[in-house]
């Protein structure tokens, strides 16, 4: 009979498998390690978008706070022209009134003249100083119906 010596393969064997079970851990550790490094880029490159996005969200609550304040004040002037523009409707229908108020007693004064006028009873000289007298009352007439043209 004749035997092999199967140890020398046996070796041979044993020394592969230790070759590939040390390369199999080695690579293992290997991707493990690229594996964190890769997950530990990622993980910086969001913390640093993460502060970017927080330094943008501080400068836009900034300019939020800023309009928001703007707005306010806006409002605030804006009610107090409001004010403002009520008073001095109110001051501009006042004046019309008295403008027209005035009318009429120019027209009732005119009235008053034109009668006085027709009677015999004037002097030459006191029908000369009443003319003059409607003459002044007249331009005043005018003066006050070109006013309430300007309010107009």
């Amino acid at each position: 009979m004749n035997l092999l010596d199967l140890s020398p393969l046996k070796s041979l064997v044993d020394s592969l498998f230790d070759h590939a079970t040390s390369y199999d851990q080695e690579h293992s550790n290997f991707v493990d390690k690229a594996h964190e490094d890769k997950k530990m880029e990622l993980i910086s490159n969001a913390k640093e978008r993460l502060e970017l996005f927080k330094v943008e969200e501080g400068e836009k609550a900034k300019h939020v706070s800023s309009n928001k304040k703007s707005l306010e004040k806006v409002k605030r002037n804006l009610a107090t022209l409001q004010g403002e523009r009520e008073g001095l409707e109110a001051v501009l229908e006042a004046a019309k009134k008295k403008v027209e108020e005035v009318q009429a007693k120019i027209l009732a004064t005119e009235d008053e003249i034109s009668s006085y006028e027709i009677m015999s009873l004037l002097t030459l000289k006191d029908s000369i100083r009443l003319e003059q007298k409607r003459e002044c009352l007249e331009a005043s007439r005018q003066d006050l119906t070109n006013y309430k043209l300007r309010l107009d």
